[in-house]
């Protein structure tokens, strides 16, 4: 969920002379340092720092002076559109380097005439935009829960808003500011602003094709700019893996201060996951730094059954945005500023705004303003823990943010991302384990899958549409040096399983339905340790289908991963098979002994449940099952399985308790937690 960024103006405050400063309580650990230390972002953030709120007082030196220079402007000047010769001059012509000084001086003044006007072309389009933008009623004062700088940040109510088209006239409007703006460019080709708000309104009006042409022709700019301003028109189209192409070309040419900026993910993360970066920014090798960076990339991409790291890309291209923003009017008329880019920057550019309608009584004035992310954003950058020690991620801790994130993103293919589905299981076998998971696309009744806005509409920025394809399910292991081993299925659901070292891994389980732009996933930790082939191991619980009539239980993990179960939600007296493999036996003769148990969490063993179905006639049984069987004789994977009937019980969280035992070996436990439902 994207915070509610809001601009007020009209209140009482706002009629006391000069500026009115408040403390700003910055929430989260600091601003980056090169957000912070940049000495051109600090000059032009001069202008009403440490707001919470702004004030047309705060303001009106900025607008006025801003009015007057666009009427001195529009009436002393040209028209825009229509581009006047220069005057004839009756002196005689200058000779030699003379004439070629005056050439000079003539072109120079012509392109700043020129620039001027194209800026007084793009201010214009925002007044009207603020003009037109839709009233949305005043829902009472809330407290910020973030400020930052003159800025007023607070969670909550986002997802109510979606985005509407822009009315006619506003269409119209942006449709004659590209043609003047096209004129303009035309006259001085190589003016990086004029390029950079040609791509920016292309892409507003959804015209991502177009942009990219444009940015892939305009030589006479600095091949840097021209280069993310390609990478943003592709990010725009949904082509991630150019995109990154792109915006990488243009980091490597940039200015290097600036593109250390770009590069920087700090102001993304928590304070431990900016006190792992700064560390590694802090070292002697750079190397270490660029390692930890692209580590930081490697766990935020949300999807790695989609080609590309949209996350990575959004976050270039949000600088590129900032950048054009420079100079440049807003839907709030205020100065862009270092307040403005980290919002830009966190949770990405405005889609749309509203003005609030003054409640009754209120004092005049010009109306309150809410700019609006895309909706349903959420958290993907990994939390400092994840960050610091990526395999000792437990089971359920990392899910995607959404109540107070420090940045938020909607990924495009898949506006709905739930938790997934899926059940997973390891089996260590020495120096080598099996990682296997069962998994199915998540279900959720509450929530419908937003797809993309309609072809053709006027929907400001619209996003690149849902993809075609089948649905896919697929199971990552991101290793310590962020190279990812893969294994995908196109199928809705199913079983995916891999073979792998003993190591550290990030284990990602996920099921995506591109067509419908839902998918779901689970992030967790593995850490394994290579052992020698004679020390006995037991893998996990699984939790198996049970058997038709007439099959036998599997023998062979093979042929259990097929009826392997993924779900670990369980009603009470049904059946089911429990799995596990034992490996490291067959190197002399010796007995196993095995206890299987079940039990509530967090309480006592149950001493007896009724209609703990053992084996024969579903005959009562004791809860604790016992038996002892002669080990095998060759060496290798065993596979063991046994069928049960979930006695019945009141609903909530229950654990299967498995305990391996043989004279001379160290006793081996596993547990599988299970929730049983109504």
């Amino acid at each position: 969920m994207a915070p509610n960024l809001r601009v007020d103006f009209g209140s009482e405050v706002a009629k006391r002379k000069g500026p009115v400063f408040r403390s700003s309580l910055y929430i989260g650990r600091r601003y980056n340092a090169s957000l912070r230390d940049s000495k051109t972002r600090a000059l032009r953030s001069l202008a009403l720092a440490v707001m919470v709120r702004i004030h047309p007082g705060q303001l009106c030196w900025f607008s006025v002076r801003l009015r007057t220079l666009m009427a001195v402007a529009y009436a002393c000047g040209t028209p825009l559109g229509l581009w006047a010769a220069p005057a004839s001059s009756t002196l005689p012509a200058p000779r030699g380097s003379a004439v070629l000084q005056a050439q000079a001086e003539e072109w120079s003044a012509d392109s700043t005439r020129i620039r001027s006007q194209a800026e007084d072309a793009q201010g214009r389009f925002e007044r009207i935009r603020g003009q037109l933008l839709p009233y949305a009623w005043e829902e009472g004062r809330r407290p910020c829960e973030e400020r930052i700088g003159r800025l007023c940040l607070w969670y909550g109510g986002e997802d109510d808003w979606e985005p509407v088209p822009d009315p006619p006239d506003l269409v119209e409007a942006r449709d004659e500011l590209l043609t003047t703006l096209a004129g303009a460019a035309d006259r001085i080709p190589a003016d990086e602003w004029i390029v950079g708000q040609r791509i920016r309104y292309l892409g507003e009006a959804g015209r991502w094709e177009d942009a990219v042409r444009l940015a892939r022709t305009c030589g006479a700019v600095v091949s840097s700019w021209c280069s993310v301003l390609e990478g943003f028109a592709l990010h725009g189209m949904g082509r991630y893996e150019a995109a990154l192409g792109s915006f990488r070309r243009g980091l490597e040419t940039m200015d290097p201060e600036e593109a250390r900026k770009w590069w920087d993910p700090t102001v993304l993360l928590d304070g431990k996951g900016s006190d792992i970066l700064e560390d590694a920014a802090e070292a002697a090798d750079e190397r270490e730094w660029e390692a930890a960076r692209a580590r930081v990339w490697a766990l935020a991409d949300p999807l790695y059954l989609v080609a590309g790291n949209d996350r990575e890309s959004e976050h270039y291209a949000r600088w590129t945005y900032s950048k054009m923003s420079d100079d440049a009017r807003n839907a709030w008329a205020m100065r862009w500023g270092d307040d403005l880019e980290e919002v830009a920057v966190r949770y990405g550019w405005d889609r749309g705004w509203e003005r609030i309608r003054s409640t009754f009584g209120a004092v005049g004035g010009l109306p309150n303003v809410i700019g609006h992310q895309l909706p349903g954003g959420k958290e993907f950058m990994p939390p400092g823990q994840v960050l610091e020690s990526p395999s000792s991620t437990a089971s359920g801790v990392w899910v995607p943010e959404e109540k107070r994130p420090r940045s938020t993103h909607v990924p495009a293919y898949a506006p709905t991302l739930l938790p997934g589905v899926v059940q997973v299981a390891l089996f260590q076998r020495g120096d080598s384990m099996v990682v296997a998971a069962a998994t199915e696309l998540p279900t959720n009744p509450d929530t419908v899958p937003k797809g993309p806005l309609p072809a053709g509409s006027s929907f400001p920025w619209p996003q690149p549409a849902l993809l075609d394809g089948p649905e896919q399910i697929g199971l990552f292991l991101v290793d310590e040096a962020g190279r990812i081993k893969r294994t995908s299925s196109s199928l809705s659901e199913g079983i995916v399983h891999i073979a792998v070292p003993t190591g550290k891994y990030l284990l990602s389980v996920e099921a995506w339905a591109p067509e419908k732009g839902l998918a779901g996933r689970i992030r967790q930790g593995i850490t394994t340790e290579a052992l020698p082939d004679d020390v006995a191991t037991l893998s996990d619980l699984i939790l198996l289908h049970s058997p038709y009539v007439g099959d036998t239980l599997p023998q062979t993990l093979a042929s259990a991963l097929s009826s392997m179960r993924s779900s670990t939600r369980l009603e009470a007296t049904r059946q089911l098979a429990l799995g596990w493999e034992v490996f490291g036996l067959g190197w002399r003769q010796e007995d196993v002994a095995f206890q299987l148990s079940f039990r509530k969490e967090g309480g006592s063993f149950f001493g007896r449940i009724g209609r703990w179905l053992g084996f024969g006639g579903g005959q009562e049984a004791p809860l604790q099952l016992e038996w002892s069987e002669r080990a095998p004789s060759e060496i290798g994977p065993w596979f063991r399985s046994v069928e049960v009937t979930i006695p019945e019980v009141d609903p909530g969280k229950y654990v299967f308790r498995l305990e391996v035992t043989a004279r001379g070996r160290e006793g081996l436990v596993r547990t599988r937690m299970v929730e049983i439902v109504p």
